[in-house]
């Protein structure tokens, strides 16, 4: 989950991504657990989502 969790910053480092585009670029392969993730993420206030583009971001 660790490991996950860098790939995740990682991919987002570059661009706000779509659950999908950072599921491709984690190489994540279950959605809801890059999803639970994310959430989870977004909790600690490690990620930001922007609800009118649909994106995540580093916060």
């Amino acid at each position: 989950m660790l490991n996950d969790r860098a790939k995740i910053l990682s991919a987002l480092r570059e661009k706000p991504l779509k659950v999908h585009e950072v599921m491709r670029r984690a190489n994540v392969a279950n959605q809801e657990a890059c999803q639970s993730l994310l959430l989870k993420m977004r909790d600690e206030g490690a990620v930001k989502f922007d609800i009118h583009s649909g994106q995540w971001l580093l916060a």
